[in-house]
């Protein structure tokens, strides 16, 4: 433990080891092993959304957290799998592959610049997640759905065109509020399963030094 202390704090004069960037690096044996995890947890949130008509989906918990420590090539792949699985299910899913994609893709990078160690650069990242996936949901539900997908987010849209709101508009709010409310509640929960992890197993992995935590670093 003394060793992992002085490379995490450099007391000794030793700089913290960077993140080492690229795909090969990215794609360990380690990290690959995280997918079929992140998977697992995006299917089981998405067909709990589904069951429970929720207006919102927390299908991306599985994403964002092996984003957290796997980079941004591994959370692309887990949401992209994610998402072919539920799309078994529910061919409603196939398309929004691309929103699972960008969110692992997305998220993966802020946790390379280590926006995930505070509380302002998480909320800062929910943020950033938020906006990236309105935008390419909004567009995957005019482009391949004209608007409408049968979720209970679609009362949302609804509401909004009643009010005289045209459709495009309508659908890029909808997409912006679920996203902000989904996102919120993933990068949360995966925050918190983040912090439960051992240092033992932060430290094998490429992204989880800067999450070592330092009240256990120092013992």
């Amino acid at each position: 433990m003394r060793e992992l202390a002085e490379q995490h704090d450099g007391k000794d004069g030793r700089r913290q080891p960077d993140i080492q960037r690229g795909i090969h690096y990215d794609f360990s044996l380690l990290a690959l092993l995280l997918i079929p995890v992140g998977v697992s947890i995006n299917v089981a949130g998405y067909q709990l959304s589904s069951i429970l008509k929720f207006p919102i989906f927390i299908d991306q918990i599985g994403s964002i957290f092996v984003s957290m420590i796997g980079g941004p090539w591994i959370g692309l792949v887990t949401g992209l799998m994610g998402n072919v699985f539920n799309g078994m299910l529910n061919p409603v899913a196939f398309p929004y592959a691309l929103v699972a994609m960008t969110t692992g893709f997305v998220s993966g990078y802020l946790s390379r610049w280590k926006w995930y160690t505070n509380i302002i650069g998480t909320v800062g990242a929910c943020i950033v997640i938020s906006v990236s996936t309105a935008i390419v949901k909004a567009l995957v539900t005019l482009a391949v759905f004209g608007g409408v997908t049968g979720a209970g987010s679609d009362l949302i849209t609804a509401a909004l065109l009643v009010a005289g709101t045209s459709l495009i508009k309508s659908v890029f709010s909808t997409s912006m509020f679920t996203a902000i409310a989904s996102t919120a509640i993933d990068v949360a929960v995966s925050w918190i399963m983040l912090r439960k992890l051992p240092d033992r197993f932060l430290v094998k992995l490429n992204y989880g030094m800067p999450y070592v935590k330092a009240q256990e670093v120092t013992a």
